[in-house]
């Protein structure tokens, strides 16, 4: 008697080794309806995988903007109320260097001993890459000038932390320091976006239509027509208008 091994009907059965069943394998139809499904998926979940990465970038910024304000808390605290100079020259160093806020507010955080005091603005210029704190992860950085936060001129020209309005905010997200003055009459450029008196920088909307502010309160928050209404008038005040 045959074995079932060697009956005729099994030897028709019997795969080679490293051969495909043909009952296992892909029609090309089945194939083309899978990569149709896979590019659906991809054009539903990638915007939003973008939008969940813009919302992570932006609480980043508005836990910097909030440590921000912790330390400046303390330096007021610590200096009569007082706020840190917007803009100052260190005549200690060889060639009288500019530097601003950022650069005060850093030492009084973090008491560099190895502080480039012959660069100007080197914090919000994030000297050599070590002041990647002061710098929003969603801003584009620029030649000499990253994206690092700006505060509001009006509010920091008050001098006192005692002194500012609540409604106003101290620091947002901002772009670098306009260094043409030819760059400040371009018409692109709305006058709505001014984060400045002097109109030497801009409110950047970096997240998703909006941008971080924050308040003396402490508090950090993302809003999308701040800017206009500081455009419409600085200090918030419907009885006064821009000059």
């Amino acid at each position: 008697m045959t074995s079932l091994i060697q009956s005729p009907v099994n030897r028709r059965r019997a795969r080679r080794p490293g051969s495909i069943s043909a009952k296992g394998a892909f029609t090309l139809l089945e194939l083309l309806v899978l990569i149709a499904i896979i590019t659906l998926l991809m054009s539903i979940l990638t915007p939003s995988l973008s939008r969940a990465r813009q919302q992570a970038k932006s609480t980043v910024c508005m836990t910097r903007l909030s440590e921000f304000m912790k330390g400046l808390t303390a330096y007021a605290g610590d200096n009569d109320f007082r706020l840190p100079p917007l803009m100052w020259d260190t005549e200690d160093a060889p060639d009288s260097a500019r530097h601003g806020w950022a650069e005060a507010l850093y030492m009084y955080m973090y008491q560099d001993k190895d502080f480039p005091w012959d660069y100007d603005y080197p914090v919000q210029r994030n000297f050599e890459g070590r002041f990647a704190l002061w710098v929003c992860k969603e801003a584009e950085p620029l030649v000499e000038s990253s994206g690092h936060y700006r505060v509001y001129e009006y509010t920091w020209n008050r001098g006192s932390l005692d002194r500012i309005k609540h409604r106003l905010p101290i620091f947002m997200d901002a772009n670098p320091l306009v260094t043409d003055e030819d760059d400040l009459r371009r018409p692109d450029i709305p006058m709505e976006h001014v984060a400045g008196l002097l109109g030497e920088a801009y409110i950047d909307e970096r997240h998703y239509g909006g941008a971080n502010y924050a308040f003396d309160d402490g508090h950090v928050e993302r809003d999308t027509n701040l800017k206009e209404r500081l455009a419409e008038d600085w200090d918030l005040n419907p009885e006064t208008e821009n000059e």
